[in-house]
């Protein structure tokens, strides 16, 4: 089976397979002439293809008249948020986040540093298809420059954002896992900017993932395992482009992804109120934080392109998903690991309290993630299918089926990023929750065999 996945904001695939440098060139060429030949920007993380999908890049914008300005290996949020600041049309990052080693990806980025949205992107979609790409003349060829003062702004920036005064006078310690990825050592400048002690874990830009790059409690081990003996007083782990967060507590504790949006929106919304912005797959944690101050909880498609749009559109304050990515329409309308990391070391801070505390004060949900593969050719059909399990009850297909109860919920859906279905329960009660994922477990399981 090849795995190729084909959406509003880039590709994704499997290296060697799908994701291949004539595609990426191809698609590139669509990107390049979708900007109509402007300045671009492009960065990477450090995977293994990184550099043979980099070059393919470079040559496709170039080749379309663009002038390329190259951010290097770089995490995708200070990518998007140096798109306005260097005054380019549009940007290319080139990582698969939270997918593993044998996976990457070219993600589009527009001129406000978000997302294609689903009209840009099939715009995008329609050059590609047709094959219209722009063919700059010999004399007419794009330019590159490599850029490196770019973090200088970023974290000038961040820090004027943040309370570092309070951050500093706390002396925090923290342990950060940026598995080997895009964050590595950039976070090194992250803890120097907040003037906070750094214990780093896989801080080096080999390309080597020690485990799968997806912050969640499994990948969590080295952390914790570390955490107490360091005497720190929060861990993170970041997935490859640093754009997602996951915590684990000074106790060792390792913490749901989950948790990473309502703790910062518990604090946040009550400095700020305003709409939040979330998924339909994300903890009803959201909504009881939000409820304590009157904030409207909008809900999305699974996807950081919906969000972040609706954001823009129902003029939000907060957005995230329950994967650990946030945004703060303030600072910059993109998920930024970074921006969450300060914003919990803010939080610690001004409400002296230690991460565990500040947990224990959110609403207790026990969530459950599961996840079956599927042929793309079967797996809408087996996800219409699920609809039989629930005929006498009211199903919300805004985002594959959801089923929603007093005491919780079930949603099955498509996955944006990989050949997979995702059924997600959440409850008061653990074993209701463990129950209802495992009744469409056994219901799917036949089917996409």
């Amino acid at each position: 089976m090849k795995l190729l996945k084909i959406g509003i904001s880039g590709i994704r695939g499997i290296v060697g397979e799908t994701i291949t440098p004539e595609l990426v060139m191809n698609f590139a060429c669509a990107f390049g002439t979708y900007l109509d030949s402007k300045r671009v920007l492009i960065a990477r993380d450090t995977r293994i293809s990184g550099p043979m999908l980099h070059s393919a890049c470079l040559s496709a914008l170039i080749s379309s008249g663009c002038e390329v300005l190259d951010l290097g290996i770089c995490p995708a949020p200070i990518l998007q948020y140096m798109v306005k600041r260097l005054k380019a049309k549009g940007a290319i990052s080139i990582s698969a986040g939270h997918n593993d080693i044998k996976w990457n990806a070219l993600t589009f980025i527009n001129q406000e540093g978000t997302y294609l949205s689903t009209f840009q992107g099939e715009e995008v979609l329609d050059i590609y298809h047709l094959e219209k790409y722009h063919k700059a003349s010999w004399g007419r060829l794009g330019k590159l420059e490599s850029i490196d003062n770019y973090q200088d702004i970023y974290f000038k920036n961040l820090g004027k954002f943040l309370d570092v005064e309070a951050i500093k006078k706390s002396e925090l310690k923290i342990v950060i896992d940026p598995c080997n990825g895009a964050g590595a050592k950039i976070i090194d400048s992250f803890c120097k900017s907040l003037q906070t002690e750094l214990v780093p874990i896989n801080n080096e830009q080999n390309g080597y993932f020690p485990h799968d790059p997806e912050p969640r409690p499994r990948n969590a081990q080295q952390v914790a395992s570390i955490i107490k003996a360091v005497k720190a007083d929060v861990g993170f782990l970041l997935n490859s482009d640093a754009s997602r967060v996951s915590l684990v507590s000074e106790n060792g504790e390792t913490l749901s992804e989950e948790y990473t949006l309502p703790l910062i929106a518990n604090y946040y919304s009550k400095k700020k109120p305003g709409p939040i912005i979330t998924n339909h797959s994300s903890s009803r944690m959201i909504e009881d934080v939000a409820r304590e101050t009157n904030c409207p909880v909008i809900k999305t498609k699974v996807g950081q392109s919906y969000v972040i749009q609706s954001m823009i559109n129902e003029e939000g304050v907060i957005a995230g998903e329950g994967s650990g990515g946030i945004a703060i329409a303030e600072f910059q309308p993109a998920f930024d690991g970074f921006l969450a990391m300060g914003l919990i070391l803010e939080t610690i801070a001004r409400r002296k309290k230690k991460i565990s505390q500040l947990i224990q004060d959110l609403p207790k949900y026990h969530i459950v993630k599961e996840k079956i593969y599927c042929p793309p050719t079967k797996i809408h059909s087996v996800v219409n299918e699920v609809k039989k399990v629930y005929r006498d009850r009211k199903i919300d297909s805004s985002d594959g089926i959801k089923v929603e109860e007093k005491s919780g919920w079930v949603q099955v859906r498509t996955s944006a990023t990989e050949p997979m279905i995702r059924i997600i329960s959440e409850d008061k009660s653990k074993e209701r929750a463990q129950q209802r994922a495992e009744e469409v477990m056994q219901f799917i399981s036949p089917l996409v065999k």
